[in-house]
């Protein structure tokens, strides 16, 4: 007999969850055994199931293994997208999926504990971990009874998911569903009518078109997060006398010809190095700025990307405005590592970025409009400007001081690889 009262489960009855579902029990086995309903059970599982990619993954759609789709980029070679190894068809494809689509995740159990293709599957993967759903379960009842029950780190991964979804004119409660996210809808329409997401009611597919709803409660003033505070030129000297061997980047942006529909360029420069990447830009703005961030962060996975770029000093654009969305981790919204800001109109505290932009200018000569460059395009500069020597480094080439320094898979963010002195040319790249 079932157990009334609507008493939660608790971290024993998780155990015996994740137990039976590595055996591949059935749920009225799982709910008999925990004494609960068996649609709790099932809820249960999904609610607090979370999703796991590989970080060396290339493809990781969950629509993989159906996929027919052709040569979405001009990079293709092996014609199917599914099958590419030179960019990821997720960046291209508006038909991507976040969570994998097999039956075994669309009904019960919900997730890839205990399945027999587990080993041979290349789908993104769900697991229920008896841990993991303790732990946030107990965020959701106890934390932050006070203002958002999210961290600032937490609020600014949903507030990023929301605004995508809004943009795209989907609902909250779809953007919600989709996403995955544990938050309900009214949870979020109290954060957007509070000002703690970005996004406003005006902004709402049907929100305006309902009456105001009047109330004598006093409403909260909306929290202002100041980016700079903890992340100013001194904190950073402070941080660089704290850890004199970190790995310093200094990030800026490089734009052709001014207007909203014109491509630019983010660069990233290894001070230890002076290799600098260099990364494709659709506009100048934060969402574009973000969008490199995330793809670095998927392609190198959390903890190279944590040791990579420990410390980045960004000047005061207004596209370099979030930068806890750059600082965390798009799975765990855990601080990764740490960004800073030049003082303003102090362009030379990070003179090794722009004296750098030289040898791109000669390749990509100012005031030309950027929208001729492609992927391709930006990699062949980034491999001339990477493999010409430098008085600075007793004439080696930043490619040949970084590979010594950084891992591979960082270098390949660029196609980097090594190029004679004789053979590198600035004038003629593109």
């Amino acid at each position: 007999m079932k157990t009334t009262g609507y008493k939660h489960l608790n971290k024993k009855q998780r155990d015996i969850i994740e137990f039976y579902l590595n055996e591949d029990a059935k749920l009225s086995s799982i709910a008999s055994e925990v004494n609960k309903d068996a649609r709790t059970v099932s809820k249960e599982i999904k609610k607090h199931r979370y999703l796991y990619v590989r970080a060396n993954a290339k493809n990781i759609c969950g629509l993989q293994s159906s996929c027919k789709k052709t040569r979405l980029c001009n990079l293709c070679v092996a014609g199917k997208c599914k099958y590419c190894r030179v960019a990821r068809c997720s960046d291209f494809c508006d038909d991507f999926q976040e969570y994998p689509q097999c039956p075994r995740v669309k009904q019960f159990p919900h997730v890839c504990n205990a399945c027999a293709s587990l080993k041979d599957c290349s789908l993104p993967k769900l697991f229920y971990k008896a841990n993991h759903a303790q732990t946030q379960y107990l965020f959701n009842v106890s934390d932050h009874k006070q203002g958002p029950r999210l961290s600032e780190a937490q609020l600014a991964v949903l507030d990023n998911i929301i605004s995508k979804g809004v943009k795209n004119k989907q609902s909250i409660e779809v953007i919600l569903h989709t996403s995955g996210l544990s938050t309900v809808a009214s949870t979020v329409y109290d954060y957007i009518n509070r000002g703690y997401l970005t996004v406003k009611n005006v902004d709402l597919k049907r929100k305006v078109a309902y009456k105001q709803r009047y109330t004598s409660k006093p409403k909260a003033k909306p929290i202002s997060y100041d980016y700079l505070i903890g992340r100013s030129f001194k904190d950073f000297t402070q941080f660089i006398l704290d850890y004199p061997t970190a790995n310093v980047w200094q990030m800026d942006t490089i734009e052709g010809l001014k207007g909203q529909n014109e491509s630019a360029v983010l660069s990233l420069l290894h001070t230890k190095s002076n290799l600098q990447l260099y990364f494709l830009l659709k506009s100048i703005t934060q969402e574009q700025v973000l969008q490199v961030f995330h793809t670095l962060k998927q392609a190198l996975g959390d903890e190279l990307f944590r040791d990579t770029f420990e410390c980045i000093l960004g000047d005061n654009g207004k596209e370099f405005r979030d930068p806890l969305s750059i600082e965390t981790s798009l799975l765990t919204g855990e601080k990764l590592i740490n960004v800073f800001f030049c003082e303003a109109r102090r362009s030379d505290q990070k003179a090794k970025c722009e004296k750098n932009h030289v040898h791109f200018r000669e390749c990509v000569p100012k005031g030309k409009s950027m929208n001729f460059l492609t992927l391709k395009k930006l990699n062949a500069v980034s491999l001339q400007v990477n493999n010409y020597p430098r008085k600075s480094l007793q004439y080696h080439s930043p490619y040949q001081i970084a590979s010594s320094l950084l891992n591979e898979k960082v270098l390949e963010c660029n196609r980097l690889s090594f190029v004679p002195p004789i053979d590198v040319n600035l004038s003629s790249t593109i």
